[in-house]
């Protein structure tokens, strides 16, 4: 009884420490195309990069954190550091998403989960979990990405300097997120 007792306490600090790359960790080799056309090659990036990864345009905490963004980061960085927010929204959604909020950011659309998976962020949703969100919250996650893989992120921050990982700061629940003081103090 001891054991399945220690196993259930450690077994949420065990994944929280397999979860996000690490500082000094390298820059995965990816490639995301922006909301403007653009492709963005990760481990070509010269300048220092903040990587925000949310959820979906559909989330209100990830809506929130990038107004927050944009409102108190943005500015302090602009010419120090590039912003990217990544997400599975398809190109479509993340483009409406970016215009109606008018983020002076670079928006990246994931649907394939590559960059979830490259930083070690992804969180799958169960398919009780997709239904729901689809019957009350009117939430079609699959439509939002044009996947059927559920496949979410971990809300997480990374800085991105001279090829490595600078900062990584991944949250497992959804409510809490990355302090902008944080992010600053990093650069």
């Amino acid at each position: 009884m001891k054991k399945i007792a220690l196993i259930s306490f450690l077994l949420p600090t065990l994944l929280f420490a397999m979860t996000g790359l690490k500082v000094g960790d390298k820059t995965p080799k990816l490639e995301l195309k922006s909301t403007e056309g653009k492709v963005i090659n990760f481990s070509e990036l010269k300048n220092n990069t903040i990587v925000i990864f949310y959820r979906g345009a559909w989330c209100p905490y990830c809506i929130k954190q990038l107004k927050s963004i944009e409102l108190d980061v943005a500015k302090k960085v602009k010419g120090k550091a590039d912003i990217i927010a990544v997400s599975v929204d398809r190109l479509k959604v993340a483009k409406k998403m970016k215009d109606e909020y008018k983020f002076s950011f670079t928006v990246l659309s994931d649907p394939k989960a590559k960059s979830l998976q490259a930083f070690n962020i992804v969180n799958k949703l169960d398919d009780k979990l997709v239904k729901k969100y689809k019957a009350s919250y009117k939430i079609d996650v699959e439509a939002d990405s044009g996947e059927t893989h559920h496949m979410v992120a971990h809300p997480a921050v990374f800085i991105i300097k001279n090829g490595k990982i600078a900062f990584a700061d991944v949250q497992t629940d959804y409510k809490v997120r990355t302090d902008n003081q944080d992010i600053l103090k990093a650069l």
